[in-house]
This record gives C-alpha cells, sequence and structure tokens, in this order.
C-alpha cells in the first residue's frame, strides 16, 4: 500500500471518528456551560467549568432511585433473555428437528415487527393483569421484544462450534447437560458476553414502553427521568445534557470493561443459515 492510500484511508478514520465524537462533545460542552454561554456560544468551549449542573441533575431527577429502578430491568431482562435465548439457540443451531428453519424464519420475522405496532394491546391486556406500574411487567415486554434477536445472535455462535466438539464429548460418556455446560458453553461465551451487553445497552435505553407502561415517579427508570425535565415552555438544556451525560455513564462503563470480549464477539458471530 503507498502512501497515498494509507493517507487517504486515515483521512476517511479520521473523519468518521469526528463525525461519531463530536455529538458527545457537544453534550459534555454544554453540561458544563451555563445557560447564558450555552445559547451564546453552543459550539465552543466552556469559559468557565460549571460542575453544579451535575448535581442538579443528580438531584432535580432523582437519578439515584433512576439508577436503582433501570439496574433491576436490566438485570431482570438479562436473566430472562439468557434463561430462555441459550436453550432455544443452542436447540436450533445442534438439534435437527422438522420445523427448525421454520421457527428460525419466525424469529428473523419477529425482529423485524416495531413495538409500537404492539403497545395499545399490550396496555389494555397488562391493565387487565395488574401488570402496569410493575417491574415484572416491564421485564416480560423487554424478555419478549429482545429475546428473538438474542436466539439469532446466539445460534450464529453456536452453528460456528464444530459437532465434533459435542461428540467427542457425548462418546466419552457426558450427558448433553454436561457437554452442554462443559464443552459448548465455555467457547460460546464470547457470544453470551456479547448478548449481555446489547441487551443491557436496550434495556438500559429503552423510552417507549417506561413512558408507556410506567406511571408512577419512583418506579421510572433513567430515560423517563431524564424526559422530564423538560417543561412544556422551557427546558434548563445545560442540566439536561449533564443528566444525559450521566445516564449513560453506566453503560458507557460497562462497555469499557467488556468491549475487548464484546468485539471479539462480534467477530465470531454472523447470524449463520
Amino acid at each position: 500500500m503507498n502512501l497515498a492510500s494509507k493517507f487517504t484511508i486515515y483521512a476517511l478514520l479520521f473523519i468518521f471518528l469526528a463525525y461519531s465524537i463530536f455529538p458527545l462533545y457537544i453534550a459534555v460542552s454544554a453540561s458544563l456551560k451555563d445557560r447564558r454561554e450555552l445559547f451564546l456560544d453552543p459550539l465552543g468551549f466552556p469559559d468557565r467549568l460549571h460542575f453544579e449542573n451535575y448535581a442538579k441533575a443528580f438531584n432535580s431527577t432523582n437519578l439515584k432511585q433512576a439508577y436503582v429502578n433501570s439496574s433491576i430491568l436490566v438485570l431482570g431482562t438479562i436473566a430472562g433473555v439468557l434463561v430462555t435465548a441459550i436453550p432455544a439457540a443452542y436447540a436450533l443451531a445442534k438439534i435437527n428437528f422438522r420445523f427448525n428453519s421454520l421457527l428460525i424464519g419466525y424469529f428473523f420475522f419477529c425482529t423485524t415487527i416495531p413495538a409500537q405496532l404492539s403497545i395499545i394491546p399490550l396496555y389494555f391486556m397488562f391493565s387487565k393483569l395488574h401488570l402496569t406500574n410493575s417491574f415484572i411487567g416491564l421485564i416480560l415486554l423487554y424478555i419478549a421484544s429482545f429475546t428473538p434477536f438474542s436466539i439469532l445472535l446466539m445460534r450464529s455462535y453456536f452453528v460456528s462450534i464444530p459437532n465434533e466438539l459435542l461428540e467427542a464429548a457425548l462418546i466419552d460418556g457426558a450427558s448433553t447437560w454436561q457437554a452442554f455446560w462443559k464443552i459448548i458453553f465455555p467457547v460460546a461465551r464470547p457470544g453470551v458476553i456479547t448478548t449481555v451487553v446489547i441487551v443491557s445497552m436496550w434495556s438500559w435505553n429503552n423510552f417507549i414502553l417506561p413512558l408507556t407502561f410506567i406511571n408512577k415517579q419512583n418506579l421510572t427508570p433513567v430515560t423517563v427521568a431524564i424526559a422530564m425535565l423538560r417543561g412544556k415552555w422551557s427546558a434548563a438544556w445545560e442540566v439536561i445534557m449533564a443528566a444525559s451525560i450521566l445516564g449513560a455513564l453506566p453503560i458507557g462503563i460497562l462497555f469499557a470493561i467488556l468491549h475487548r470480549r464484546f468485539i471479539a464477539g462480534l467477530a465470531g458471530t454472523g447470524l449463520k443459515g
């Protein structure tokens, strides 16, 4: 590769990097300005760092309780998705049965249905079942929404594992469960971590479902708590930006911790047939 090609590639990568980072810069910069400076120079660096905006955001949105609520939703959703998606994905990848392809197509179809289409009937149904204003009801909705994609993602990883590993374990006297838990699951762990990160991000950032099904302020997750900062006639954008940064921080930390395994898991998947 000549010098001109390298320069072109690096220039394009720098442009993409700047394009990706610019919204984050705007949010961080706005969160450290006072309101007057924000409207006078929205794109510039702050003259003085107003860290008090973060204290205002944390107190005015009751982020402490919102963190707890979102964490409950994320952990409950992850547990439910893994319990349902891993066995289903393993069965679709390693067990040949009559409706295998039909089920795979069905799960693909489920991933294409917008959640907004089913919100009204689901709300009436959950109201009759007394599952509105409930973490359990919202977790069930999250599990139903995220499981089809998780099954397809995990299945693609199980498909990439050679059947010879499973057959060798079974020949050595291991049961089907032992072969899965001791041989297949450790190899598929990067795929599980990838699924956990994606489901965590979707659960934490979901807005429309908790806004619809949760009406009690003490049960609202981070996304809804931040949205409530905006008033009808005005908005303290510096506080909203600070709250947005604080709201995204836990998922950012999770991704920073697991990013190597997340990328490795993505590289090992591909929704294979």
